[in-house]
């Protein structure tokens, strides 16, 4: 059985204006910092397929040269780092990457990106997928954009859309977290918009940097204990 966990890890900004932290690449390194003890609860937790939002397509385009610079040089190191972590060989973890970053980012960012998810697609014990450069609207559009260039009647359309998608092969959402947002409790983004239809949400009351692998733990465990009717 699988158990697919997405989170949204919102409110960085707001933590950086309340600790007096500046620049761009401090802030995303701060964002990326306690992602793999979050990355290895959740494995260690259940969760057979975890999906982390990096970034929107709206984060990346139209902005300043000093921010884009910072947060390709952030995302470059941190993926680095993540994909050499023990914990991914430990939890034989397969990294894939999702979104229109190959189109955005720089060479160098790239070529990493690509390293870690093709030196870990041996891996079948479980599924890190980062969505970075996503939006949940232009994968629908896409997806749509492809079916009406290369329909084919011999897959059932629901299918077919699914097939299309770029998160078509991942296994439906079954919890959403999402910090920072307790306050206005939404999706952004049509964020995983084609597998979310059953999820589950949670907004615990804090931004990003403070979330830790316990609260995560106790989300999880809350979850478990949940009644999930489909609508039933």
């Amino acid at each position: 059985m699988t158990f697919h966990l997405a989170i949204i890890p919102d409110g960085n900004r707001r933590w950086a204006k309340q600790h007096g932290l500046t620049g761009y690449k401090k802030l995303y390194d701060k964002g990326f910092e306690g992602l793999t003890a979050i990355t290895e609860t959740a494995f260690e937790q259940g969760v057979t397929h975890l999906s982390l939002w990096g970034s929107s397509h709206a984060n990346i385009a139209d902005r300043s040269a000093d921010f884009f610079s910072s947060i390709d040089h952030a995302f470059r190191d941190n993926v680095l780092k993540l994909a050499n972590n023990p914990a991914i060989e430990k939890y034989d973890v397969h990294i894939n990457i999702i979104g229109e970053w190959r189109d955005s980012l720089t060479p160098k960012t790239v070529e990493v990106f690509e390293d870690a998810i093709v030196n870990t697609a041996h891996r079948k014990g479980r599924e890190l997928t980062i969505l970075i450069d996503y939006s949940g609207a232009r994968e629908r559009t896409a997806a749509v954009t492809s079916i009406v260039h290369n329909p084919d009647s011999s897959i059932p359309p629901e299918q077919l859309l699914r097939e299309r998608s770029w998160t078509g092969h991942l296994p439906d959402v079954d919890l959403i977290v999402r910090t920072g947002a307790w306050q206005d409790p939404h999706n952004s983004a049509g964020f995983m918009s084609l597998l979310v239809d059953e999820a589950q949400l949670s907004f615990p009351e804090l931004l990003w940097p403070d979330f830790t692998p316990t609260i995560l733990g106790e989300i999880i465990d809350n979850f478990k204990m949940r009644e999930r009717r489909h609508g039933k």
